[in-house]
């Protein structure tokens, strides 16, 4: 009885600690513009487009790709 109290009791405390945590928040700093046209570059590829195919139709981005 014991050991089914003090379950009980640890269930309860972690609720508890879950749901003081303050719930996300919308980030404003997202460019959605810039959202918006990679997404609409996205959506055109196939399923089956490999990264070197979809290389001849997206610019290169990501760390180190040089600036346009």
């Amino acid at each position: 009885m014991l050991v089914v109290i003090a379950v009980l009791a640890t269930m309860a405390a972690l609720l508890w600690l879950v749901k003081r945590r303050p719930a996300p928040t919308r980030r404003d700093d997202v460019d959605r513009d810039a959202l918006d046209e990679a997404e609409r570059e996205v959506r055109d590829l196939d399923v089956m487009t490999t990264p070197d195919e979809a290389d001849d139709h997206l610019p290169d981005w990501g760390p180190g790709a040089p600036n346009p």
